[in-house]
């Protein structure tokens, strides 16, 4: 485990490059007490994305807030004078970095957001990620951030992932990195890498968690309203995520959504999409990353969610407004995917603590 006041990572464990889990590390049991804040620089540069800049400062400084100490010195590293970041096509907004890249080079995570339209980055930065490599830190992207990584050739051999839409584009460009699409993150040895969007999240909630434990992470995740434990082996676009097209399948994947609490088969799926099974476990895959049923437990899981934080029913009475049926049903699914039992998860996220809900309605 990395721990928080020294260079200290994790032995790295070798793998081969077809398991699907890539590179892991061996995890240490201590959490060590930081003697002094770790500092973390999140790189800005002309064409840098406004989003991830500020998702992983924010991150960072709860976590800070939240533990009422300064465990992390988190700030904006940049060239001198005010960058341009951007938020779509033709948003852009100026940023004034509060730190040079000089002392970037001595900090304990580099931070290299996404850059929408840009794949190659600025020799300043490039070199500022190869001396703080150097120096011992820790590498860690936002997206698209991992094509910038990769160019500097330090992602070589290496297990990563990025925004599933350009993924299949960063393994043709760089042949040696073992890409994985359907991750939303990925940790190998010193270099942690994020998907698309939210992922992001999920990747500093995760180094947050390994730094200083499971619960300040949790805590720092249930303030931010964001879900804790999604680990890096889950997928990009499985769960809430619907595609846009086909849109027969989309239109079923909306049904079943309506229709949890009752009795569905891959074969009702089928035939409500007009399609045969093999084709629709096909575009299903395809489409969301997961077979059908895996879709539908998540689904029914994020149901039995919602009424953990908004009810006070039973778990039994949960199971079946959510479609597990038995309770047992609902505690294994639950656990598998999040983590946490049905009680865990309504003792850390339920509001419905100690009152009677203002309604009961099963909405199924």
């Amino acid at each position: 485990m990395f721990a928080t006041g020294s260079r200290a990572f994790g032995r790295r464990r070798s793998s081969n490059s077809n398991d699907p889990k890539g590179c892991e590390l061996v995890r240490e049991e201590v959490v060590l007490p930081p003697e002094t804040a770790h500092r973390v620089a999140v790189l800005s540069f002309d064409g840098v994305g406004t989003f991830e800049v500020a998702l992983a400062v924010q991150v960072f400084a709860a976590a800070n807030d939240h533990a009422g100490t300064e465990l992390y010195e988190v700030a904006v590293a940049g060239p001198a004078g005010p960058t341009t970041t951007r938020t779509g096509r033709g948003t852009s907004y100026a940023l004034l970095p509060d730190r040079s890249l000089a002392w970037a080079e001595s900090a304990h995570t580099i931070v290299v957001p996404a850059a929408p339209t840009i794949y190659q980055p600025p020799p300043d930065i490039a070199a500022t990620i190869l001396r703080a490599h150097a120096n011992g830190a820790r590498i860690v992207t936002l997206c698209l951030g991992t094509f910038l990584v990769a160019a500097t050739g330090l992602l070589d051999g290496c297990q990563a992932t990025t925004h599933w839409h350009w993924a299949e584009q960063l393994a043709t460009d760089y042949p040696k990195i073992h890409v994985h699409p359907e991750r939303l993150f990925v940790a190998d040895g010193e270099f942690f890498t994020s998907g698309g969007g939210t992922a992001a999240m999920d990747l500093i909630l995760h180094l947050i968690e390994r730094d200083h434990g499971s619960a300040l992470a949790t805590e720092v995740a249930r303030f931010l309203v964001a879900p804790i434990r999604r680990d890096g082996d889950q997928a990009q676009r499985a769960g809430w995520d619907v595609p846009e097209q086909p849109r027969s399948l989309v239109d079923t994947l909306y049904w079943a959504e309506n229709h949890l609490a009752e009795t569905l088969t891959v074969a009702m799926l089928a035939q409500h999409a007009g399609m045969s099974v093999r084709t629709f476990s096909r575009q299903c895959r395809d489409a969301l990353g997961i077979p059908p049923m895996e879709w539908l437990q998540r689904a029914r899981v994020r149901r039995a969610q919602e009424l953990l934080q908004r009810t006070t029913w039973t778990v039994q009475r949960i199971a079946e407004a959510s479609g597990f049926g038995s309770e047992s049903a609902l505690r294994y699914h639950f656990t598998r995917l999040t983590e946490l039992t049905p009680g865990e998860y309504r003792s850390q996220f339920g509001a419905a603590r100690g009152r009677r809900p203002a309604t009961e309605q099963v909405v199924a």
